[in-house]
């Protein structure tokens, strides 16, 4: 798989928490696309089959 590269330094405290900002602000922006897509398919399901009748 992926290798360990030990020649680099630890993250410092300061990367650290930049890099949990990034990772925290990507995974909400995940959670809402999911939530926009459920959404969307919810209504798209919902108008087939009210039209159908």
């Amino acid at each position: 798989m992926s290798e360990i590269d030990e020649s680099k330094a630890p993250m410092s405290s300061e990367e650290q928490k930049a890099y949990q900002a990034r990772q925290k602000h990507r995974s909400v922006i995940l959670a809402g696309i999911l939530g926009f897509m459920v959404v969307l398919f919810y209504l798209i399901t919902f108008v087939k089959i009210g039209s159908s009748s």
